[in-house]
């Protein structure tokens, strides 16, 4: 019986050191918002869609994690995020200007895609939560996302052939599955027809499509289709 009192204090001791430790580690990563290193994360992406923004980037919780900056009609990739409730800013180069703002939940291993869309007198975000799941045999995976400010009821088309039904602004279309091969993608706005993509649709990958660009315009706000390989 004696030495019971000596063995729970032993295993306290233990158990004190293990917390302290972790308490450690935890103060660590979040002194170095970059250390990911045995950490369940998520993944952000910004496309700018804005003809109207200059080059940006993506800051979640005040840290950037899109290190170059994102030109119109480009995309950063993945990068990594801590998880939980964050605030995510879009901000100009400079990281002075916030050209836009949300507060959102990520969750573990979800990959999400900010577009910065609109002009300049009023600038935002369409968030779309990526679906990454790999799609059948011998087809691509896309997403259609209208981020044209002036394309109302917008079709992705294939030629002649609509792909994938109309979305106003701000418009996220489920995915859907194609044959895979050689496409040329248009989007229609009534009778108005952007320039077209000829992109290839690659068996198993995964694509964002998305209009871009103003109605009535030339040159880079052309009305347009950019496309963003996911996966």
């Amino acid at each position: 019986m004696k030495r019971f009192p000596t063995a729970l204090k032993q295993t306290l001791r233990y158990a004190f050191v293990g917390l302290l430790g972790l308490s450690l580690l935890s103060s660590c990563k979040k002194d170095d918002p970059y250390d990911f290193k045995d950490t369940i994360t998520a993944d952000v992406n910004l496309i700018n869609a804005s003809p109207d923004a200059t080059a940006a980037r993506l800051y979640v919780d005040d840290v950037l994690r899109t290190p170059n900056g994102v030109n119109y009609g480009d995309a950063s990739g993945y990068n990594k995020s801590f998880l939980g409730d964050q605030d995510v800013e879009i901000r100009s180069v400079s990281g002075e200007a916030v050209l836009a703002s949300t507060h959102g939940q990520f969750d573990a291993y979800a990959s999400y895609t900010y577009f910065l869309v609109g002009q300049n007198s009023g600038l935002g975000l369409v968030i779309v939560t990526d679906d990454l799941a790999a799609p059948s045999a011998g087809k691509a995976k896309i997403r259609f996302v209208n981020a044209a400010p002036n394309a109302s009821n917008a079709t992705l088309n294939n030629g002649s052939t609509v792909l994938v039904g109309p979305q106003n602004f701000r418009g996220i279309a489920p995915s859907t599955e194609v044959a895979a091969g050689s496409y040329t993608l248009t989007v229609a706005s009534g009778l108005v027809r952007s320039a077209t993509t000829t992109v290839n649709l690659e068996s198993g990958k995964i694509y964002t499509v998305y209009a871009k660009g103003l109605i009535g315009t030339a040159g880079a706000s052309a009305f347009g289709v950019g496309v963003f390989v996911n996966k």
